[in-house]
């Protein structure tokens, strides 16, 4: 069997890889100051460098050691508090502080009924220190499950890595499995390689953030912020059921808009229409814009009865948005309503009944659904 490595060395390693990743957190946040959860898991990398430094100076009490059980929960925790700091989230809910406690008191009075150096003890620390990884790494795992965020995810695993590391720590601390301290060299022979994971995990949320919007940005009308042709089609695998609504509109007479009132009305006519299907539609319908003062809007299961009332609905709507806009003109639209058949190959066809439905309308005198 190899000899085990000195502690010593080990808690050198850790140190030296958490003050890394601390001046990274640090740069980052110093260039984006208003991007917060930079700061909180630049801290956690400070904190559990200290933390590691604490026990080397400590004067082995168990107030002392049970504190510094307590904080290296609470560098793990800086973990969270940044996820929720970058969700947008209040980042220190009151709860935070019951894992720090079980740390710090599993430790803590152990200590003091058995010793400092006790397995008890180590046990009591080791298991606190268990249950905030668990904790952290489960809500990263498990959480905003709607989201697709492989980042926050890898670090949730890497966090739940040191799990195995401390059930080996405690029982070979449990059974006397080695004369050194169990319990802090396993979680040290694991740092090279789950705090990278770790941090990388927390370093690529940010990017994957920021492509999000960006293919947000590509699929949406900068105009209105209905979707456009291209989030239309992607959307269109979840759009293309039997039983399911489609509803084309286009404004009566948009040209004449443009040309007397000019280009800048007539683009508030377009967003104060999608603001007003908005104000209307069901939280699970979409509306994208085809092109010029043309739009869809598709509604899961839906009657053709319930898209034609919605759509009088909507005509309704922009009538009184547009009475509380004087400066704009009065407009009227028209409305196709159709259905998704169940032979339909794809998301065009019931677009294009919809649109002779439209037409229709149109010859019947506008301002009227068909």
């Amino acid at each position: 069997m190899p000899d085990l490595p000195d502690i010593q060395t080990l808690r050198l390693c850790s140190m030296l890889a958490s003050l890394a990743f601390f001046g990274v957190f640090a740069c980052l946040w110093v260039g984006r100051r208003d991007e917060s959860y930079f700061l909180h898991w630049g801290a956690g990398s400070l904190l559990y460098t200290l933390v590691i430094l604490g026990f080397n100076v400590s004067g082995h009490t168990p107030v002392e050691d049970g504190l510094l059980y307590a904080l290296l929960s609470a560098s793990t925790l800086a973990v969270l508090t940044g996820v929720r700091c970058f969700d947008g989230r209040a980042p220190f809910p009151p709860w935070l502080l019951l894992p720090m406690l079980a740390s710090g008191f599993g430790y803590g009075l152990p200590a003091q009924l058995f010793g400092i150096d006790s397995a008890p003890a180590r046990i009591g620390g080791t298991c606190g220190s268990l249950l905030t990884m668990a904790l952290v790494g489960g809500l990263l795992v498990f959480g905003q499950r709607n989201v697709e965020a492989p980042g926050r995810r890898i670090a949730g695993a890497a966090l739940f890595g040191f799990i195995p590391v401390f059930l080996a720590a405690i029982a070979a601390e449990g059974f006397g499995a080695a004369a050194v301290n169990m319990a802090a060299l396993l979680p040290m022979l694991a740092d090279p390689l789950l705090l990278p994971v770790l941090n990388l995990g927390l370093l690529a949320m940010p990017g994957e953030r920021a492509q999000a919007c960006l293919r947000e940005a590509a699929a949406r009308d900068p105009l209105t912020g209905a979707w456009n042709r291209a989030g239309l089609a992607a959307l269109g695998p979840r759009l293309l059921r039997p039983g399911n609504a489609v509803i084309v509109l286009d404004i009566d007479h948009f040209k004449a808009i443009n040309d007397q009132h000019g280009h800048g009305v007539g683009d508030r006519v377009l967003t104060t229409l999608v603001e007003s299907v908005r104000a209307v539609l069901p939280a699970h319908a979409e509306i994208a814009r085809l092109g010029g003062d043309e739009f869809v809007m598709v509604l899961p299961e839906a009657s053709r009865a319930e898209a034609s009332a919605l759509a009088d609905e909507v005509r309704h709507a922009l009538g009184r948005r547009l009475r509380r806009l004087p400066d704009l003109p009065p407009c009227t639209i028209s409305l196709g309503v159709a259905g998704i058949e169940p032979g339909d190959r794809d998301f065009a066809q019931g677009i294009e009944r919809a649109d002779a439905a439209l037409y229709r309308a149109k010859a019947q005198g506008r301002d009227r659904a068909a």
